[in-house]
Parts: structure tokens; C-alpha cells; sequence
């Protein structure tokens, strides 16, 4: 068994879909609606569009899916200059850049309030 694909429950895919394409530069591969797989091998998913619906529906909380509960993660190579567009684009900043051991990060948050974390290059 591999991991294949991490796939993120939204309350809204539209708006979902243009904050990971505007805001987070990532680009389609599928676009299927309901759910939408970018290059990177991240997907978003509509929540309640889920199969069986039904079933699903009963399961899942309405509204905004982030729970603070998981930490998507994505690399850039200029963490500064990555910092500051996203500070130009109206984005909710969790906290600004701090020195791990390893690297340097910032999160912020995404339209259902899933945190992301954007790295720097690790330190060798």
C-alpha cells in the first residue's frame, strides 16, 4: 500500500478552489465539480456531496469543515517573499514566521479554517 492523494473536505469548492489556485499558486489536474485534484496531488472534496450522501451527511458537521485538527503542508523556496504575497491577498495568518530546528514557517489559514503550513528549505 502507498499513499496516493490527501483529499480535504470544503464547505464551498468554488471558493476552496480559488483560494488554493490564487492564493497558494497550486494548479488542476481534474476537475470533476465536486471535487477537484490539483498537480500537486492534493484534492478538495465537497463535503456534503459525498457518497452515499445520505449516510455521509449524518456523519459530518455543517458549515466550515477545518477543526484545527490537521496541518496541510506545502514548501516554497523563498519563505519571506512567500509570506508576503500571501500577507497582500487578505488571508487569515495564524502567525508570521518563526525558526524551527529545521526551517523556517508561517501558517495561515484556508476558507474552511484547515491550517496550512508553508515552509522555507530544511536545513541541512
Amino acid at each position: 500500500m502507498r499513499h496516493a492523494d490527501t483529499i480535504v473536505l470544503v464547505e464551498d469548492i468554488n471558493v476552496s478552489k480559488e483560494f488554493y489556485i490564487n492564493v497558494m499558486g497550486l494548479e488542476i489536474l481534474y476537475d470533476w465539480e465536486n471535487m477537484v485534484i490539483f498537480k500537486e496531488r492534493f484534492s478538495i472534496h465537497q463535503a456534503n456531496k459525498l457518497k452515499p450522501e445520505a449516510e455521509i451527511n449524518k456523519l459530518l458537521p455543517t458549515g466550515k469543515q477545518g477543526r484545527n485538527n490537521i496541518d496541510i503542508y506545502f514548501e516554497t523556496e523563498d519563505i519571506e517573499e512567500e509570506y508576503n504575497k500571501i500577507l497582500q491577498k487578505n488571508v487569515k495568518v495564524i502567525h508570521g514566521i518563526i525558526e524551527l530546528p529545521w526551517q523556517k514557517i508561517f501558517r495561515i489559514y484556508d476558507p474552511d479554517n484547515h491550517i496550512i503550513e508553508i515552509g522555507g528549505p530544511h536545513y541541512l
